[in-house]
């Protein structure tokens, strides 16, 4: 980008100077509070039987993606959408999770002997 007023472009120090002052793109604060608050509402809507098999595998943009261990948790979590982006919402800044996608994955998920099946 050039700098508009002395005619000259930026050097690259300049500009990775510019952005690593912004803590948000430094730490990632926004993607850490929205995950956060995504956990925070998971258990508090679905209760943490349900919470604990479900994560959050990535927030890409607007667009959190919710991993469930099964079939039966994502389908669950699936009708709590709406609920769960409203809540979110109402803890963060409007533009901040606008979309959830659902998945079943349990490609990651530690091994554990009390659940049958596994």
């Amino acid at each position: 980008m050039a700098d508009r007023r002395e005619g000259r472009p930026r050097s690259i120090r300049e500009v990775v100077e510019g952005l690593s002052n912004r803590p948000d793109l430094r730490y990632g604060a926004r993607r850490l509070d929205a995950a956060d608050a995504l956990r925070e509402v998971l258990d508090e809507l679905l209760g943490p039987a349900v919470a604990g098999r479900c994560r959050v595998g990535s927030i890409i943009g607007a667009e959190a993606r919710l991993e469930c261990r099964d079939n039966a948790t994502g389908f669950r979590v699936r009708f709590y959408v709406p609920d769960i982006l409203e809540a979110v919402a109402a803890r963060l800044e409007a533009g901040d999770v606008r979309a959830i996608r659902v998945t079943v994955s349990a490609h990651g998920w530690p091994y554990d002997e009390a659940e049958p099946g596994t």
